[in-house]
């Protein structure tokens, strides 16, 4: 009879399918398991490392990848108590090699010696550490786990198994130099082929395995050999430098002041600007951006296209990109970049057009982690902010880009004008010419005003083709913002329609119950009334949408009161009755500005949704509306005691796509409309400090005043 309350005990055990786990499906491809060998021999303080390919075109009993370096190597204590120890916590304990080389180590996971799975079944190592007389070899056959998992299968669980830690891997000692140091890693019975092109595609992607920007007293070099593949000798792995970029951009932090360097584009230049760290942490960065001249000089120099932005931490590279995708349209997008392109009426950069290098580290980016899988980063604020801040980078370089375009095109506008003048001048020279020339000269002066009179034409129709193509662009960004503004006041529209109507049969089916009764005369009044009124709404509403079927071009004088107070107490009514808003509106009455009105409630419009969404979770909701007016310009204060901004993203809540409420159906557009908008106007619009308290937002909007 069993004791109840005897306490025994259980341990757990690996399956042997632990080493398939661990290696070949969680290493997604063989340039990672390459990757994460290479990075294991960079932990041990080597200060080379070689890949060598034997017979690996077409696979035979002889095929095989010997990766070797002369690093400190292992006794048979560390073969037993890390090597041979799955997730082992020695690189997580010791963040450091030893000295003098005092090298962040890359590992932390205790899995990347499975990587050798992903290329080969059979690995024979062998390591030495300097001062010893002899060389530890061990062999593992991973086709034995392989067989064994594949017997067990037919196995019910009251069979006793055999577990992964139950194999046993044979070792023994050879003879060996005293002076000789590190470790070689012989793999055979390859999983794949290598060929020419593999094995270049390898040397060009283990190039960026350490940054450029590393600088330390004990270089780290690649060499690869591979005699089938076009590698007879022994050839080292150089980082690619950058030398052609179109734009350079370097920023730094401050560790004293705890700020973040970021750029900005403000009238028509990228400065940098020192902002308060984020929650990712402190991190350097370079970024490279070339155009289309300067990336076909970079891919013939280096054989190579130019595919994005890397992160490295403490100088060598993360495990998500450390993969690789022949097909450049298959490669993850981890950070983003790629995805912000779905829309044609912006200018925007993709991988191709940047190159890139972010410096983490693991003292001032702890947060920031590998996932085990190698597919990407743990899904927290940190790896979120980092992503953000990348994004924000590339955004503010892309404004700067389309200013510089724009500045182009008002140049080469100007140069067509001034060409078109100067055609006209040398026709009036001519004529003048006429007078006194021989007829010998006037017949060839004749052809001459002929071929200019053509030319004259050509200049005269590429400078109204050019407005003409100006004209299209400019319609096509107010058609977006129209159907922003339109998609965001779509949804409220139909909620204001659904409960007007409701309260509208509501009324009408108490007046179809109940008249004519002379007792109920007064509630009659009352109800028709508001009848009346709400129909009067539900009609605003309507001409509210069919704005959007005028042109953005027509200029009219525009009572700023009549239209605020048309939002405020009659379009958004129904929402600040529902929601519980207070709204207060203070600006002159007699206040007119002239521009086009479907543009300016646009703005306002947005600037409204946009404090709504804001105010979600309070009690007490506020929106306000202040206008001043100089002698120069109107200043208008738009504020509401919301959630507010946060200090660090001040500088990108008008960026495109940037949304802090996004599970309220923001999509990071309507504030980046808002400012195009504005900035069209001549004017600006800025976070200033806000006047409620202790939370909210107050938005300065400042136009140019013409009486």
């Amino acid at each position: 009879m069993t004791n109840q309350n005897q306490i025994n005990y259980i341990n757990f055990n690996f399956d042997v399918s632990a080493y398939r786990l661990l290696g070949r499906e969680l290493i997604t491809d063989r340039i990672t398991a390459l990757f994460e060998i290479v990075k294991n021999s960079y932990d041990a303080n080597a200060n080379r490392v070689s890949i060598e390919f034997y017979e690996a075109n077409p696979k035979s009993l002889n095929s095989r990848i010997i990766i070797k370096d002369d690093g400190l190597g292992m006794d048979l204590l560390d073969i037993e108590n890390k090597w041979m120890v799955i997730g082992t916590s020695s690189k997580r304990k010791e963040r450091q090699s030893p000295s003098p080389y005092s090298r962040k180590v890359s590992g932390k996971k205790g899995v990347g010696r499975f990587a050798v799975d992903k290329l080969g079944s059979k690995l024979v190592l062998k390591t030495k550490k300097v001062g010893t007389y002899q060389r530890l070899c061990l062999e593992t056959d991973w086709s034995y786990y392989a067989d064994l998992e594949n017997g067990q299968l037919t196995l019910d669980f009251s069979t006793r198994r055999e577990f992964f830690t139950d194999i046993k891997n044979k070792y023994w000692f050879e003879d060996a130099p005293i002076d000789e140091q590190g470790t070689t890693l012989e793999i055979t019975s390859l999983n794949d082929i290598w060929t020419e092109e593999d094995v270049k595609r390898a040397y060009k992607e283990l190039s960026k395995i350490v940054s450029p920007n590393i600088k330390t007293l004990y270089p780290f070099k690649i060499f690869i050999l591979a005699p089938s593949s076009g590698f007879q000798e022994e050839k080292e792995i150089k980082i690619d430098l950058v030398d052609f970029a179109t734009e350079k951009i370097e920023l730094n932090y401050n560790l004293h002041a705890n700020t973040q360097e970021i750029i900005q584009s403000k009238n028509g230049e990228l400065v940098k600007i020192d902002v308060e760290k984020r929650p990712f942490g402190l991190i350097s960065i370079q970024l490279f951006y070339f155009n289309e001249e300067d990336k076909k000089r970079y891919k013939s120099f280096f054989k190579s296209d130019i595919d994005g932005i890397k992160i490295y931490r403490d100088g060598i590279i993360t495990t998500p990109f450390a993969e690789y995708e022949a097909d450049q349209n298959k490669q993850k997008d981890i950070l983003g970049i790629d995805k912000r392109r779905y829309s044609g009426f912006f200018d925007r950069l993709s991988t191709r057009d940047l190159l890139g290098f972010v410096e983490i580290s693991d003292e001032y980016n702890s947060e920031i982690i590998e996932a085990t899988n190698r597919q990407d980063f743990v899904d927290n604020i940190a790896w979120q902010s980092l992503k953000s801040f990348i994004i924000e980078q590339v955004y503010q370089l892309e404004k700067y880009l389309k200013s510089e375009k724009k500045e182009k095109r008002e140049q080469t506008k100007s140069e067509l004008g001034s060409a078109n003048d100067n055609l006209k001048n040398i026709k009036k020279s001519i004529a003048n010419v006429k007078k006194d020339a021989s007829p010998a000269v006037k017949k060839q002066l004749q052809n001459i005003e002929a071929d200019l009179g053509k030319l004259q034409g050509a200049v005269n129709k590429s400078i109204k083709n050019y407005n003409k193509l100006e004209e299209e662009t400019k319609q096509q960004e107010n058609l977006f913002f129209s159907l922003v503004t339109l998609q965001t006041f779509a949804g409220m529209f139909s909620h204001m329609a659904q409960t007007t109507i409701g309260r509208i049969i509501g009324d009408a089916e108490y007046f179809n119950d109940n008249f004519p009764n002379e007792k109920f005369e007064s509630r009659f009044m009352i109800i028709s009334k508001r009848i009346f009124k709400e129909l009067l709404n539900l009609r605003s509403g309507v001409s509210f949408m069919l704005k959007y079927a005028k042109s953005d071009n027509d200029i009219e004088e525009i009572n700023l009161y009549d239209l605020l107070d048309n939002l405020f107490n009659s379009v958004y009514l129904d929402i600040f009755r529902v929601e519980k808003i207070n709204s207060i509106l203070e600006i002159d009455k007699s206040l007119s500005i002239n521009y086009n009105k479907k543009a300016i409630e646009d703005i306002f419009d947005n600037l409204i949704s946009n404090s709504i969404k804001s105010l979600k979770n309070r009690t007490d909701k506020t929106i306000k509306c202040t206008g001043i007016i100089s002698s120069k310009e109107i200043i208008l204060n738009f504020s509401d005691n919301g959630i507010g901004v946060k200090e660090e993203d001040k500088f990108r809540v008008f960026d495109i796509f940037y949304t802090t409420t996004a599970e309220d159906g923001g999509a990071g557009l309507g504030l980046f409309m808002v400012k195009t908008r504005i900035e069209a106007m001549q004017g600006e619009i800025e976070i200033v400090k806000n006047e409620f308290n202790p939370t909210g937002a107050t938005f300065k909007i400042t136009l140019p005043f013409q009486k």
